[in-house]
């Protein structure tokens, strides 16, 4: 079944590796151009989390509540679905 093509896509992702204190959390409508941005700052980026949403309201919400939340969470975050703390860039086509 192909995706709707005109459905929206909003992404939470967080962008980091288990090395760095620093994890960078936001919002985008395209994955894959993110990490790209992000690689001009941080080498290599590493997509390390992300939530799929269809409105970007609540995808703003969300990540406003990730953002809240402690580093010792963020952690936990990434650990519930990315144990290994892959780059799950190269499961995006």
């Amino acid at each position: 079944m192909q995706p709707d093509q005109h459905a929206n896509h909003y992404y939470v992702y967080i962008i980091g590796d288990q090395s760095q204190p620093q994890l960078n959390i936001g919002v985008s409508e395209n994955l894959l151009q993110q990490i790209s941005l992000h690689g001009a700052y941080n080498s290599p980026p590493k997509l390390v989390y992300y939530e799929h949403y269809d409105r970007e309201e609540i995808a703003r919400v969300r990540e406003r509540h990730i953002k809240s939340s402690s580093p010792d969470e963020h952690l936990r975050l990434v650990e519930s679905m990315n144990p290994n703390w892959l780059d799950l860039a190269d499961t995006l086509s």
